[in-house]
């Protein structure tokens, strides 16, 4: 018996949630071969793992990675997902893709992604099918399983109206969408918090995943709400119990799994609601919805500047920020909101601004910018707005915890129908988002070693084997023969987050190796940026 590589002395956690066994695992091309007792196989290259975990690549269940992807020198942007044992990336998310481009949207298209890349794209594609042709064409540093994205449907048959789609109009978009699953797309997401998912009613949402129930593929929604206030004011977002019953209303129409994204309790007075929530998710399970949800183990993510306006601000947000009479207006709302929920502006962080020559704002919090100039937290965020522009990238904090007090984020990650994610915006300039660096390896060291939120087992099969079956990649997030060759190992005792607020860009501990479809592409710590043993994973 020979390998092309074969893993020694290894204890192999499968994907499934078993507990490791002493193994070794012997790999020919892109394949897993064999698993178990080897020592007598020859191989051209023998790895020992000294008794570290082998585990099944890690999987990013909610990536913006697809814009960045295009780029010739994208595995130095992205090489900090490689090196905290990410293998797989789900990218698409949030109603945001690349394709399909259709003249109608060719322009709309570039300005809703402009905050997820820093270097032009050259948008040498138009559909799905070409998209993903051109990424393997190309080369890939990781796998990509690709979602398409309702705001780029929607864009393409309204432009930039953000009127009620009509039935003729929402039947073109399921054209759209049923496209781009037969080209290779693995689902559909939406971005209800963002412009022009915002837009959409139920009626749309249903109308154009009907293609998801043709094709049993997923629906992920970046939801409507992510707070627990009703205040009665139509300028507010709707609660997080309602937005979930939203996520699983696509369910009970069309029979297909849907997966919530990112879920998070954003102000400390959403925090409460945590308990609440989740009962409701598992009556929703118990009801046999097929849900479940994402979420990344810090107490901040990052999202556009624009994030905290109302709908009707969200397109021209640079005039309604200047126009004095917009402007008293969005200055009671904004208020109203941050009183409301919970938050306030320090809670709010600049991470990258598209005009390089103000870079000196990034890692700055809107409180700080607001105490140097003598103005409001409030003032400060809508001149910024006008300033900076509507795709500047933030990090807001305050969600489900802070660094002192993370009893809502312990109970999100410890749920049964949790995912990990990073959601990161990685492009290479400005101030990163520390689950760049290390989210995998957070969940491993901090949540499983040190606080014993779950067994070593079950989170790891949070990161691969439940991930891949929520995304329908049969052949990918476990350890068995004939399937592929994607590989973490692992160091339990050290793996482990390095980063902090002030210094996110630190890359973890703990990751010894790391094989995508059978080929080193990490070795103790260091990732060769120019290999391109990824692959875009497609629907069959």
């Amino acid at each position: 018996m020979s390998f092309d590589l074969l893993f020694e002395n290894a204890r192999v956690f499968d994907g499934t949630g078993a507990e490791a066994i002493p193994a070794s695992v012997g790999i020919r091309g892109d394949r897993i071969a064999a698993v178990g007792d080897l020592s007598d196989a020859e191989a051209a290259r023998r790895i020992d793992c000294h008794g570290r975990a082998l585990a099944p690549g890690f999987i990013d269940m909610h990536s913006h990675a697809d814009w960045v992807l295009p780029q010739p020198g994208h595995g130095r942007i992205l090489a900090p997902l490689v090196e905290q044992g990410i293998t797989t990336l789900v990218s698409g998310n949030c109603g945001c893709t690349p394709a399909p481009l259709v003249p109608s949207n060719e322009r709309i298209v570039p300005a809703l992604g402009r905050l997820l890349h820093d270097e032009a794209l050259d948008y040498a594609w138009s559909g799905m099918g070409e998209y993903l042709s051109l990424l393997d064409s190309r080369g890939l540093a990781l796998n990509n399983a690709q979602l398409v994205g309702h705001g780029t449907l929607r864009s393409a048959i309204k432009g930039n109206d953000s009127s009620e789609a009509s039935e003729a109009e929402i039947a073109a978009m399921a054209d759209l969408a049923r496209a781009a699953l037969d080209e290779g797309a693995i689902g559909l997401s939406t971005g209800l918090g963002y412009a022009p998912g915002i837009f959409a009613n139920l009626d749309e949402l249903l109308g154009v995943t009907r293609p998801l129930r043709e094709r049993d593929a997923i629906y992920t929604s970046h939801a409507r709400s992510y707070v627990s206030i009703e205040t009665g004011n139509p300028d507010l977002f709707p609660t997080n119990i309602t937005a979930l019953d939203e996520t699983a209303a696509v369910h009970r129409a069309h029979d297909i799994p849907v997966q919530h994204s990112h879920l998070i309790f954003v102000g400390e007075s959403t925090w409460p609601s945590t308990d609440r929530t989740l009962e409701h998710l598992d009556a929703l399970v118990d009801d046999s919805v097929d849900i479940a949800f994402d979420a990344f183990p810090y107490v901040g993510g990052n999202t556009t500047l624009i994030v905290f306006l109302p709908p009707w601000a969200l397109n021209d947000a640079r005039m309604h920020a200047g126009n004095p009479e917009s402007r008293d207006k969005l200055v009671s709302i904004l208020e109203s909101v941050q009183s409301v929920v919970g938050m306030d502006w320090q809670d709010t962080q600049i991470l990258w601004v598209p005009d390089r020559t103000l870079s000196h704002y990034e890692g700055l919090s809107v409180a700080e910018i607001a105490r140097e100039r003598g103005r409001s937290g409030t003032e400060t965020y809508l001149d910024l707005i006008a300033e900076l522009g509507p795709e500047t990238r933030i990090m807001n904090w305050n969600y489900s915890g802070r660094d002192d007090e993370e009893t809502s984020l312990r109970k999100v990650l410890a749920h049964s129908r949790c995912c990990v994610e990073t959601d990161t915006i990685l492009t290479g300039n400005g101030f990163d988002n520390p689950a760049s660096y290390g989210t995998f390896p957070r969940v491993l060291g901090r949540y499983v070693r040190e606080l014993g939120l779950m067994k070593l087992p079950e989170a790891i099969r949070r990161m691969t084997g439940f991930s891949a079956e929520r995304m329908g990649l049969r052949d990918r997030g476990r350890i068995a023969p004939g399937l592929a060759a994607d590989i973490v190992v692992f160091d339990p005792g050290t793996i482990g987050d390095r980063t902090t607020r002030r210094s996110p860009s630190e890359s973890p501990t703990g990751i010894d190796f790391v094989a995508i479809n059978g080929q080193i592409v990490l070795e103790k710590g260091r990732f060769d940026i120019d290999s391109r043993a990824g692959r875009t994973l497609r629907r069959h």
